[in-house]
């Protein structure tokens, strides 16, 4: 479990296993390669076998996660072929320094001017899954394990992964439209007053975590005016100070 002072504090993330460290990117950064991309390919490297189930799951002996997201970004299909771009836009981000490539049975990165090269694996891609989950779930109302892809592979594992979001997982239709960070950022711009650009300089984590904070204060408030004004019966709000974390 990562500190929750690391990740308020925007700082990179150890990634002990591959000796490697983590970028937390911000609003901003996501916002070059598009917030979808970004989504679609987080929903992707979030891919898991836990949501299958029991009798499909010995069927799989000791096919590993990794394994499952190897065999995903293998499939030709246009649909495949999109969730592969995004999750090499999604890498990109989280590894800015390092050249990506993907290997027969691994995910190879490059540090950029050097020789060094490390790699995501069976042997360490699920400590990088539980990482990423604690930087980009917090709160969003979701529940990040879903996925459902398409494609030939989904008939025989990915197909039972139940839908996390139905907007990603329909990414080939025009009128699809994903604005969750920048949909929140220009609430929590307007509620609190702070400059959007300010909020694009936040992580995701950091945003939902000033959001909740911002709804609870805000109910908090509003149920000490009602008071106030004479109305009885109210519904005592949650501590706006409580630990929004756990």
């Amino acid at each position: 479990m990562l500190d929750s002072l690391l990740l308020l504090s925007g700082n990179d993330i150890p990634f002990v296993k591959a000796n490697l460290t983590i970028h937390n990117p911000t609003l901003k950064e996501i916002g070059y390669v598009g917030e979808e991309n970004f989504l679609n390919g987080y929903q992707t490297l979030n891919v898991s076998k836990n949501f299958l189930p029991e009798k499909d799951k010995v069927n799989l002996g000791d096919i590993s996660n990794f394994d499952i997201l190897i065999a995903i970004l293998r499939e030709r299909n246009a649909v495949m072929q999109k969730n592969r771009s995004c999750v090499l836009m999604a890498l990109a981000l989280l590894f800015p320094s390092y050249a990506i490539s993907l290997k027969k049975d691994s995910i190879a990165l490059k540090k950029e001017g050097t020789d060094e090269e490390y790699y995501l694996n069976r042997d360490n891609y699920e400590e990088f899954q539980q990482i990423i989950k604690q930087m980009f779930s917090f709160n969003t109302g979701e529940q990040d394990d879903d996925f459902k892809p398409d494609g030939r592979l989904a008939s025989k594992i990915a197909e039972k992964l139940r839908k996390r979001h139905e907007k990603l997982a329909e990414l080939d239709k025009d009128s699809t439209k994903v604005d969750i960070y920048s949909r929140y950022a220009s609430i929590l711009s307007t509620g609190l007053k702070i400059n959007i650009g300010d909020i694009l300089n936040y992580t995701p984590y950091q945003l939902f975590d000033q959001l909740e904070r911002y709804r609870l204060k805000q109910d908090y408030d509003i149920f000490i005016k009602a008071q106030l004004a004479g109305a009885k019966d109210l519904k005592d709000p949650e501590d706006w100070m409580k630990d929004v974390h756990s």
